[in-house]
């Protein structure tokens, strides 16, 4: 290692561990303080920013002490400090940290997921149809797809309901559809276990609304077929007109 190289290492590694690595030769201590706090600072800032319930829920000087944990272990594959929260979602998601509530890892997805959506690529054009769909049977022969740019989330707590003041949660399936509309707004709509399995088949299948409304009816033999496909239908209209699913101009082959 050339002594540049072996200088930068013993900075960085000071900087995110002072008490258990030395700082390099020569470097004053109030020089090196102001370093230490400004970095932690914008690194502290850039994470609060993101997590504002885990923030409250944890409290200020709890929520700095877990970050500082996630700052010197955890290993961080970007420069950029969009990409922090990001970091510190898998730290809690990988790491064991003692005396947090259980559903902090999830509470932190939750709340990162709007700007990791945000800040997505879409890889394909736009598949909304040009000629709108005025009327539910009118989708039923439709391709239906979730668009581009979109989650579905299973949590094992209710995240999207916890506050400084609702700081409790008991275990309970939670499904949601995280998505983003051609304007670029980041929705959430929270789903019942059914429609959460009708769009997993959205998901991963491509067919029209009435084949996929068949595919669900079948795996609910209790339910009379048309009923099932009454509802659903009713379900995947009402997403259509919120712009969390497309319909393709052609019929499925």
């Amino acid at each position: 290692m050339k002594a540049f190289q072996a200088y930068q290492t013993a900075f960085t590694t000071h900087l995110r561990q002072p008490a258990l690595h030395a700082k390099p030769a020569g470097l004053s201590d109030k020089r090196m303080r102001i370093y230490r706090e400004i970095v932690f600072n914008h690194f502290l800032a850039s994470i609060r920013a993101c997590f504002p319930v885990l923030h409250e829920i944890l409290g200020k000087r709890r929520f700095s002490t877990l970050v500082r944990q996630c700052f010197y272990s955890q290993h961080f594959n970007s420069p950029l400090f969009r990409d922090i929260p990001g970091s510190f979602v898998t730290f809690l998601q990988t790491q064991t940290v003692a005396d947090l509530p259980a559903y902090t890892a999830q509470l932190a997805h939750y709340e990162w997921i709007e700007l990791h959506l945000s800040q997505q690529l879409e890889t394909t054009s736009a598949a909304f149809s040009s000629v709108p769909e005025t009327s539910e049977k009118a989708l039923l022969q439709r391709v239906v797809r979730l668009c581009e740019v979109h989650r579905l989330l299973h949590y094992d707590y209710a995240v999207h309901q916890l506050s400084k003041k609702h700081k409790t949660a008991a275990p309970i399936a939670t499904f949601l559809l995280v998505y983003r509309t051609p304007a670029f707004k980041v929705c959430f709509i929270q789903l019942n276990a059914i429609t959460y399995q009708l769009l997993q088949q959205l998901h991963t299948q491509t067919a029209t609304a009435h084949q996929h409304l068949l595919q669900l009816a079948q795996s609910m033999p209790h339910l009379p077929v048309e009923t099932v496909i009454q509802f659903g239908l009713q379900t995947l209209y009402t997403l259509y007109q919120q712009l969390a699913i497309t319909a393709d101009g052609q019929l499925a082959k």
